[in-house]
């Protein structure tokens, strides 16, 4: 006579078990973006993850966003430079305020090494003359 009762174990729970056990991914991957913000990468809102981090240790979701939006803006270009569609002109504005702010950061860098390079002209005049030279080489005559 056959049993009614229901089996002592689960088969889609065991193997939802099991396939965690055996998962070589991290479950959750915390990227920070901004301060303040992060973002989790897991087998929830990625097909695979690890794959996901492998990427973002070599190229973070800024650069990779930065070299499409520059590859786009050829793209845009080269399809019509006056063209005049509001989403191209989104795009160029966009761009153009990403550019600004990157100018204004590496300005704010160069500004920084002058200032530590005042600093080891004091502590350290050997490295100063050194990096001075090596600086000289590399600018622009």
């Amino acid at each position: 006579m056959a049993s009614t009762d229901t089996p002592t174990w689960d088969p889609a729970s065991w193997l939802k078990q099991w396939s965690a056990a055996m998962q070589l991914a991290p479950n959750t991957l915390v990227q920070p973006i901004l301060p303040g913000w992060t973002l989790n990468v897991n087998a929830f809102n990625s097909s695979a993850p690890q794959t996901e981090a492998n990427v973002l240790a070599r190229h973070s979701y800024g650069r990779q966003l930065g070299r499409i939006s520059d590859a786009l803006e050829l793209l845009v270009q080269a399809l019509d430079p006056k063209a005049t569609d509001d989403r191209f002109d989104d795009f160029r504005a966009m761009k153009a305020e990403i550019d600004e702010i990157k100018a204004g950061n590496a300005q704010a860098r160069v500004e920084r090494l002058l200032a530590d390079l005042d600093l080891l002209k004091v502590l350290d005049p050997a490295a100063h003359a050194r990096l001075k030279e090596e600086l000289k080489k590399r600018l622009p005559k």
